[in-house]
């Protein structure tokens, strides 16, 4: 593959890791570049990535459907049925509306490095900008607002719960929602705006020690691929049977764009050689995650961005593309 090192060259990225598999087998895992440009240690396949919006997909997103199997949940109740919300806001909001991106909900929130209770507070005091429905706008206020609700209707931490109820479950024992596992540290990869193993998100930063649903995971491209072949094995290791339509199928509402529970439906940025029914997920810190169940196979694209960002999500569709070609 010459994409990744021409994008090195370029200046987009340091680094990169390529995992392409099926439900049972690997079809492509690669290296490139360099994990850490100050220490200059090479990009490895086990090296630990901040994954920063893939949080939404692989912690929130899951936690959020189990709630809804148990009843914690009602997709379509107004999330202020759970939790206090004391901003002003046009219409009801649906849980469906959040998890969308279609809720209206002020892009920009308040900031209060290490004060995370009065942080909390003000976000849900913050005032929704127009009615639920009427333009989606992906926001990672949403998320924060769904990682809230998990908390308040389970009573549990996100970090808690999701090492109990997704990574334990899927032995993904090199993730960790807010830090690097212990011991890992050596390994994790440096980001555009922060040190090995310091969480990228400006917000999710902001809040800890309590974790935010936007963002903040830190895990593995083998971890992530365990995570993958569940989704692609029906859920069976974590969820009821149905469960999976909820990730798979588009749940937005009518006339709002394509997105079904956390995941992008947009056609334009599937990459050659999957079909119309993947769904996927970036990160802003260089990362990418296509799952397809019609043919079976899922690809990560993990890098360290330190191009624009937008340009640097359409050179992991590249690298993914051609990562196809070769197994075509």
């Amino acid at each position: 593959m010459k994409t990744p090192q021409e994008q090195i060259q370029a200046g987009w990225i340091d680094g990169a890791v390529v995992l392409g598999g099926t439900r049972r087998t690997d079809f492509l895992r690669s290296a490139w570049g360099v994990a850490d440009r100050e220490r200059k240690n090479p990009m490895r396949t086990d090296c630990v990535f901040d994954i920063a919006s893939l949080t939404k997909v692989v912690g929130t997103a899951p936690l959020l459907a189990l709630c809804m199997e148990e009843g914690l949940v009602d997709f379509d109740a107004p999330f202020t049925e759970y939790l206090p919300y004391r901003g002003k806001i046009p219409a009801p909001v649906t849980v469906r509306h959040l998890a969308t991106h279609c809720s209206g909900v002020q892009i920009n929130y308040p900031c209060f490095p290490g004060e995370h209770e009065k942080m909390a507070r003000s976000i849900l005091a913050e005032d929704f900008v127009r009615p639920p429905g009427v333009l989606y706008e992906y926001t990672c206020t949403s998320y924060i607002l769904l990682g809230f609700l998990i908390e308040a209707v389970t009573g549990r931490s996100l970090e808690e719960l999701a090492a109990e109820r997704i990574f334990a479950p899927l032995g993904m024992t090199g993730t960790r929602w807010g830090a690097p596992p212990d011991g890992a540290l050596p390994r994790t990869i440096r980001t555009i705006n922060a040190d090995p193993g310091v969480i990228s998100d400006h917000g999710a930063r902001a809040m800890a020690p309590r974790r935010t649903g936007n963002a903040g995971i830190f895990s593995t491209a083998d971890d992530l691929a365990k995570f993958c072949r569940m989704m692609l094995g029906e859920g069976k290791r974590l969820f009821r049977s149905g469960t999976m339509e909820l990730f798979f199928r588009n749940q937005a509402p009518h006339g709002m764009a394509a997105r079904s529970l956390g995941w992008n439906l947009d056609k334009t940025g599937i990459p050659r050689g999957f079909s119309s029914a993947t769904i996927f997920h970036t990160g802003w810190t260089g990362q990418s995650m296509w799952i397809d169940p019609e043919t079976e196979r899922f690809l990560l694209v993990l890098t360290n961005r330190f191009g624009e960002s937008a340009e640097s999500c359409k050179g992991r569709l590249a690298i993914a593309s051609e990562a196809l070609d070769t197994i075509s």
